[in-house]
């Protein structure tokens, strides 16, 4: 008895005394915490009957402060045993949980439930079950491309595996569900939002270091008046929650939050923070705005969406984009990614250096944007046009081990007509944006036009108005801040 009663407290010096508190209201059933709507009714109930047990505090501090992937099983096997449920129902409760929570702490922006989130949750849920085996077939597959009975067997494997984790009830093996979470991108980190949500109500202590775990989202920057009046106070019209946290798993750390000798190198003391740099909707469909939104401003990422299929696909340069730069540049960083009806995001393969191009202007070089592959057939590329484009892998693109991104080869980009301001109507028809992920660093005596593009040029914008180019933009400037909150 004593033996016991010792164990039990060795169990609870585990956590501070406030911590100790927290627990124990959430054990209590009478006082638990009010759980948010999306956090799933039949996940709380089996929690709740867990942490019940005399081992609740130990099991706690195994997931919380261990991060012990053993304890998750453990998790997952007591709401098999309870609620007969598969492995792809048990990653959608976390998801449905995690990505809120992801996005809400981190980002500053609220969460709102959109009708698009149920197919793009459920595109998460399959890249976070499905990634380990299509990774390790396409490492198979760009070694031995033509071999046949190979890409026969590979697709059989992932048949099999299918089948396992939509399995009800689930006869994954303590082994089998180990070895898949190691490699499950995301999971983890979600997966402990979610039992510290349950147990603590929050739990953030150091949000550089969450960030930097993929624990809660990036900083996104508040948008200006008009930029909010466009998106209905969204952070993007194109990405939803579940896209951007399967983006922000491939990013580089200095890309996702900045230490204190980062902000003491940029003589700032807030964190990163994501900026929308150019929007088609908000800016026109102008390559020159494109281009100077573009040139010089740091690390970005590119989401485009395509007219024929509405495919959603893009890029990620770590290196900042230079003004008609002649030949390919960029770092392995880099990587090339797809959002529409499946995820995939694909990074540097060594095969070349071919990680990035921007040009225009140059008659005797091609003219456009481009990443990976090969002048002709990249893994992406924008036509200086600004109308056509091209994802030509044949099968896999060499830079990258891309596939495909658009559904057809080439592709058309969208475009915006009338007044954007007032319309409504083209919610869907905003075709490319362009995030700056992290500002390039630049010296005190740099000149201070540099990298404003053709927002800081005033003879810049009237003469691309003569020509027909309104300059929705041109009284808000790349970094001019918008401290009205009127509503939109």
């Amino acid at each position: 008895m004593g033996n016991g009663h010792s164990q039990e407290s060795q169990k609870r010096r585990l956590w501070s005394v406030e911590e100790q508190e927290k627990l124990n209201k959430r054990f209590s059933s009478a006082n638990g915490y009010i759980l948010p709507d999306y956090f799933p009714k039949e996940l709380s109930e089996l929690l709740q009957t867990l942490f019940e047990k005399d081992d609740s505090f130990e099991l706690a501090h195994q997931i919380v402060k261990q991060k012990q992937t053993l304890a998750i099983y453990l998790v997952f096997r007591h709401c098999v045993q309870q609620q007969q449920i598969s492995l792809e129902t048990f990653v959608a409760w976390i998801v449905q949980v995690g990505i809120p929570l992801w996005f809400e702490t981190g980002s500053g922006y609220p969460w709102q439930p959109d009708s698009k989130d149920a197919s793009q949750a459920k595109a998460l849920v399959t890249y976070i079950l499905m990634h380990a085996d299509e990774r390790e077939r396409q490492q198979r597959a760009s070694m031995a491309w033509l071999d046949e009975e190979q890409d026969k067997e590979d697709k059989e494997e992932e048949e099999r595996w299918q089948t396992r984790v939509k399995g009800s009830p689930s006869e994954l093996t303590e082994a089998e569900f180990l070895h898949w979470i190691e490699q499950a991108p995301g999971l983890r980190g979600l997966f402990q939002l979610t039992i510290e949500r349950f147990l603590f109500d929050a739990f953030v202590n150091s949000k550089h270091e969450y960030r930097l775990n993929h624990l809660i989202s990036p900083c996104l920057s508040r948008h200006d008046r008009e930029t909010r009046r466009l998106l209905d106070n969204r952070f993007s019209s194109l990405l939803s929650p579940f896209d951007y946290f399967m983006l922000t798993l491939h990013l580089p750390p200095d890309a996702l939050s900045w230490s204190e000798h980062e902000k003491d190198r940029r003589k700032t003391t807030g964190d990163l923070e994501h900026t929308l740099l150019y929007s088609s909707r908000r800016d026109g469909t102008s390559w020159q705005m494109f281009a100077n939104r573009l040139v010089g401003q740091g690390a970005t990422l590119i989401v485009i969406k395509a007219k024929q299929d509405g495919f959603v696909f893009g890029g990620y340069a770590d290196e900042a984009w230079a003004n008609c730069n002649t030949d390919w540049y960029g770092n392995s960083s880099n990587f090339l990614f797809r959002l529409a009806r499946d995820y995939g995001a694909w990074r540097a393969s060594n095969n070349n250096s071919h990680y990035q191009y921007l040009c225009w202007g140059k008659k005797s070089l091609p003219n456009g944007l481009g990443m990976g592959g090969q002048f002709e057939y990249a893994g992406l590329w924008l036509e200086s046009d600004f109308l056509h484009g091209h994802s030509r892998a044949g099968p896999l693109c060499t830079t990258f081990g891309s596939p495909q991104l658009s559904s057809d080869q080439n592709f058309l980009i969208d475009e915006v007509e009338g007044n954007v301001l007032g319309a409504r109507s083209l919610l869907d028809a905003n075709i490319l944006l362009v995030w700056l992920v992290r500002p390039l660093l630049r010296d005190e005596d740099e000149d201070m036009n540099e990298g404003k593009g053709v927002l800081g040029h005033a003879e810049d914008m009237e003469f691309m108005e003569m020509a027909g180019k309104k300059m929705y933009s041109k009284d808000l400037g790349p970094n001019k801040a918008d401290n009205d909150d009127e509503s939109s």
